[in-house]
């Protein structure tokens, strides 16, 4: 029998997303009352697409100098299909396909509240996408977070199965289409009034990329505590001082989580549309695609990386200091920390105006995921540096106490320790080390 895991735009957790992406709660699809909140605010829309309805921006408009200029319905739709291409640019190497599938799950979601007044049938498609196991293909540079629509307009011709369109599908990149036919998904999907515009939107990429960060050093967190935790593995005074730090940590984490968990549910569209009496809607303008607060949780998260970092620094000084054979991972720890510094200058500290002004205030919460996750990258070596040369010391001295920790034991099983001639001259299989730690990280 098939689990479902069902999605309404209200309670969304981290953890739910989590979960999902990795297939512990079976296949996602939308509520009842979701399906029933978009169905009656879609029915508004197309009311607003009739010949005598007033001007509504956004719905029955263009965009920019065309904003007061009502459009037809068939120039809306075609409008609907070339608004992608000039948004669509995009720089540097892909990003991580798990972040991009992720985008379209808190996209999906999003849209269910209702608000931005879509089909289900758009929602649905989104879904059967990320059911499908499939990632749009997203360059990492193209975002201030001031609406990532740079990067949200590539996941939006992935959805409408336009040509140029690119996706992941088990670790295979390919056109969109191709993949789609495959897989016996319908290779295009027509995007109707407002539904371009809904998909791009809003800095849903931003709010993916941070969530899996800070998933991915909360692990770090535990990981690196487990070890430190470790009884008689390192002084008393460093274990005090981690515990102190590890107070601080904690209440950030906090603070980040409730954030994150926040966003994960909030409608971020232009126009929203809310329900006024008897069925009838109105358009509500407003920049409501902003994530300034996430930029703020990001480079907070940064921080908190360094600070952790240098605890893991010293925990490998003190572990190393006493063997030749391992000086090598203080070197590799110093510049990794070195660079995870270096992140934390804080991105949404910064504001440059874009589009003649249009946007005047541009957070720059995207690039402050980025950097977020890049430090966490950094210092998931570092946390498994700590994690080798722990065993390895172990191993030297016969220390049997690292079987208290489970990381360190299943660690311990995969490292070939064989030829111990190594610990009494420079380390040479710190890479191979580093690699069998990470993997079990």
């Amino acid at each position: 029998m098939e689990k479902y895991f069902e999605i309404n735009g209200f309670d969304l957790t981290i953890k739910d997303i989590i979960d999902v992406a990795v297939g512990k709660k079976g296949i996602v699809r939308m509520s009842d009352s979701a399906i029933e909140k978009c169905q009656n605010s879609r029915a508004q829309i197309n009311r607003w697409l009739e010949k005598d309805a007033p001007v509504v921006y956004g719905i029955n408009t263009g965009l920019g100098n065309l904003k007061n200029i009502k459009l037809s319905t068939d120039d809306h739709c075609k409008w609907n299909e070339t608004i992608p291409y000039p948004h669509a640019i995009g720089l540097g190497a892909p990003i991580d396909p798990l972040i991009t599938r992720i985008a379209l799950l808190i996209r999906a979601n999003v849209l269910c509240r209702g608000y931005s007044a879509v089909r289900p049938e758009l929602i649905q498609r989104m879904l059967d996408i990320f059911n499908a196991g499939i990632s749009p293909v997203v360059f990492e540079l193209g975002s201030t977070g001031l609406s990532d629509l740079g990067p949200l307009a590539q996941s939006a011709m992935v959805v409408a199965g336009m040509e140029e369109a690119e996706v992941f599908y088990e670790g295979r990149r390919t056109k969109a289409k191709e993949c789609f036919e495959a897989l016996g998904i319908e290779p295009e999907f027509v995007l109707e009034c407002k539904e371009t515009l809904s998909q791009m939107n809003g800095s849903t990429m931003t709010q993916s990329i941070s969530v899996v960060a800070f998933n991915a050093f909360k692990k770090l967190v535990e990981v690196n505590r487990e070890i430190l935790n470790v009884e008689g593995l390192l002084s008393r005074e460093l274990i005090s001082t981690q515990q102190t730090i590890n107070q601080a940590c904690d209440s950030a984490l906090s603070y980040i989580h409730e954030t994150l968990n926040f966003e994960n549910n909030v409608s971020c569209d232009n126009p929203l549309v809310f329900e006024k009496e008897n069925g009838f809607y109105e358009a509500v303008m407003g920049c409501n695609c902003s994530n300034t607060q996430v930029g703020f949780a990001m480079d907070l998260l940064a921080i908190l990386v360094s600070e952790q970092g240098l605890m893991v620094n010293a925990a490998i000084f003190q572990l190393a200091e006493a063997s030749d054979g391992l000086a090598g991972y203080c070197s590799i720890s110093e510049s990794l920390l070195n660079a995870i510094r270096a992140q934390c200058i804080p991105a949404s500290a910064d504001s440059i105006s874009t589009k003649g002004n249009q946007e005047d205030h541009v957070e720059f919460s995207y690039g402050a995921a980025r950097k977020a996750m890049q430090s966490v990258k950094l210092l998931k070596t570092m946390v498994a540096g700590l994690g080798s040369i722990a065993v390895l010391k172990a191993e030297q001295s016969d220390y049997q106490a690292v079987n208290d920790s489970q990381f360190l034991k299943a660690l311990s099983k995969n490292f070939d320790l064989q030829n111990k001639t190594l610990f009494m001259s420079d380390r040479l299989n710190v890479a191979e080390d580093l690699f069998t730690s990470h993997i079990l990280i």
